[in-house]
């Protein structure tokens, strides 16, 4: 469940830190880096912890991964292993496929407590970012990368310590890291990450809340077709982009549900929106990095139906709105017929999709 998320980048809304609860491999997150965190050289597969359950449902052994970079005898105390088969290694061990994949394993070992010369707030995620920021020296690529509350598990650290300073050191971290478009902290309780996700609200200028829901009025219409077109999308040729048909589970998990997260609506509505205008475009759009302003005013350019234009803008807006900081000047309250009006212009886009273009 994506409880909370926030732009990083708000000229274009596609650098982002998201926010998750459950257990990892129930995610669906599609990573290409997970970093876990550990005493200097003990990767033993301890129940309760992130290890442990990576040896449950994967079969992994960390101490057994190849590594393609080492710098644990630098200050950086990490180290990056080479590309991990998972499927082969779940096979091997008669082991059922899990939901959330990854393409390498980030581990940041040692002491994770203050000391002398280290970079305040949050010494563990300091390491983290330089270690990334050395990666594409190294022919290392990634944008997304997923991480427990490094340092908050065995290591005893204390929980989001000095919240606003630790935003503004993600901020930071991003801004150095050019290569990372998705920062994805998971923690299997939603304790700790209700914290930082208020701290959140609060930074963003907010006001209303992560914990802010709707009840959808019933038999509300058009809402069953929206829920076919979702599932469509899922079964056609687009089934193997993993990230694609994340946030479109995503999407229908909130449709299913009692009452809906307009945090989670907009930031997933807007990331299917944003994969469907790259993948129409083709390879040239994704070779030009286009926003996904740019992108929806290409498809304007190319032929695409006007108010097409505006419902793909409408769902661009809405997640923009869910995302960025508010200044007083902009400052307002999402109401339900706020959300309404974002399901009908996705149902639009969505039934309208594949767009034509003359």
């Amino acid at each position: 469940m994506l409880l909370n998320a926030f732009d990083i980048d708000t000229r274009t809304g596609e650098r982002s830190l998201e926010l998750r609860v459950g257990d990892f491999p129930q995610l669906e997150i599609n990573a290409d880096l997970l970093v876990v965190s550990a005493f200097e050289g003990c990767y033993a597969p301890t129940s309760g912890t992130l290890l442990g359950r990576l040896h449950e449902a994967y079969g992994l052994n960390i101490n057994k991964l190849i590594r393609a970079v080492d710098l644990t005898n630098s200050p950086l105390k990490s180290w990056i292993s080479e590309p991990i088969d998972l499927h082969s290694i779940s096979s091997n061990q008669g082991l059922k496929t899990n939901q959330s994949c990854f393409q390498r394993i980030a581990v940041i070992e040692g002491t994770l407590e203050w000391e002398e010369g280290d970079l305040l707030p949050w010494p563990p995620f300091n390491r983290l970012f330089s270690l990334l920021a050395m990666l594409p020296m190294r022919g290392i690529n990634f944008q997304v990368v997923a991480s427990p509350l490094l340092g908050s598990g065995k290591q005893g650290m204390e929980q989001l310590a000095h919240l606003p300073e630790l935003l503004e050191a993600y901020r930071e971290g991003f801004r150095h890291v050019p290569e990372l478009q998705r920062l994805i902290l998971f923690d299997k309780s939603d304790h700790a990450l209700k914290l930082l996700g208020e701290s959140i609200d609060t930074w963003l200028g907010r006001p209303y809340s992560q914990t802010t829901r709707f009840e959808l009025p019933q038999e509300l219409p058009g809402l069953e077709r929206l829920n076919g077109l979702l599932n469509e999308l899922k079964r056609d040729q687009y089934s193997d982009n993993l990230s694609l048909n994340h946030d479109l589970e995503e999407l229908l998990t909130l449709l299913r549900s009692e009452e809906i997260s307009p945090i989670a609506l907009g930031m997933h509505g807007r990331r299917v929106v944003e994969q469907l205008v790259l993948q129409t475009l083709g390879p040239s759009g994704i070779a030009r990095n286009l926003s996904l302003y740019s992108g929806i005013n290409e498809l304007r350019r190319q032929g695409v139906d006007p108010w097409v234009i505006s419902c793909l803008h409408q769902v661009r807006v809405f997640g923009n709105w869910m995302g960025h900081p508010q200044g007083n000047e902009r400052k307002r309250n999402v109401e339900i017929h706020d959300v309404l009006a974002m399901l009908s212009a996705l149902q639009r886009v969505l039934s309208e999709f594949p767009w034509v273009i003359t």
